[in-house]
């Protein structure tokens, strides 16, 4: 396994707008991002390994050193649209433009990647109040070899000839640097096109395991609210209400 080098992963970016940090192992890329000012437009830390990784409602992340992506990009953003779904948009995009289009990642609501119906890419996102200015901390790890895996877990070591690490990095960081210089007019068409599941019948599963809905996921709305329309009305949910089950 090779490491990363800043060459490749920084290739045609403008590196007056970035401080980055390419380490051999942190805690977590998004606490390292989190102790640091954003000086620059942009903090990227990326790391072979994290010995204290962390997912989504405070789960670890496994992070071995086995050739992975684990990444955080920290900035400001200005933009109306729900980040934690554009950037689950972005990612796939990345992945088709840096593969030549011969992968087309799924997405699951609201921000799981999915390929062969199984989940290769963890997204999460804080954020913190700095001089009356929002900073969001994006977290990202993507799955090319894992040790040990959950069942529904996915890795794409089969896809690296296709998509190395650094061209994928490099395509991520363009995404959201585009994004965030000048938004993204269409982005619920566009992610809408992505979903795995759009007019399926599915469970939405409230997060204290209480509440179950089911019905058909009829899209999204500008919020990124989840549209599920049950035997009795039209519903809209966000994602700290519940996860949807069924997919994988």
């Amino acid at each position: 396994m090779h490491k990363l080098t800043q060459k490749e992963v920084f290739k045609g970016l403008n590196l007056e707008n970035i401080d980055f940090y390419l380490l051999d192992v942190v805690n977590s890329t998004n606490t390292f991002a989190k102790e640091r000012l954003l000086i620059k437009d942009y903090l990227v830390v990326i790391s072979e390994q994290q010995t204290a990784g962390r997912g989504r409602q405070g789960k670890e992340w496994y992070s071995p050193d086995a050739g992975n992506i684990y990444m955080t990009i920290k900035f400001k953003d200005k933009n109306p649209a729900p980040l934690s779904l554009i950037i689950g948009l972005l990612i796939s995009e990345a992945m088709d433009l840096a593969s030549g289009q011969k992968i087309n990642a799924g997405l699951k609501w609201p921000n799981d990647l999915l390929i062969n119906k199984k989940k290769i890419c963890g997204i999460l996102i804080e954020s913190e109040i700095n001089s009356d200015e929002v900073e969001f901390i994006v977290g990202i790890g993507i799955n090319y070899s894992l040790p040990k895996k959950e069942s529904w877990w996915g890795e794409i070591g089969e896809l690296a000839k296709i998509l190395p690490r650094e061209k994928l990095i490099n395509s991520i960081l363009r995404g959201i640097i585009d994004y965030v210089e000048n938004g993204y007019e269409n982005w619920i068409d566009a992610w809408e096109n992505r979903c795995v599941h759009m007019n399926m019948e599915l469970k939405a599963v409230s997060n204290n395991k209480q509440d179950i809905e089911i019905g058909i996921f009829n899209g999204i709305n500008e919020e990124g609210m989840m549209l599920l329309q049950t035997a009795s009305e039209l519903k809209t949910i966000s994602s700290g209400e519940c996860s949807i089950k069924g997919i994988y």
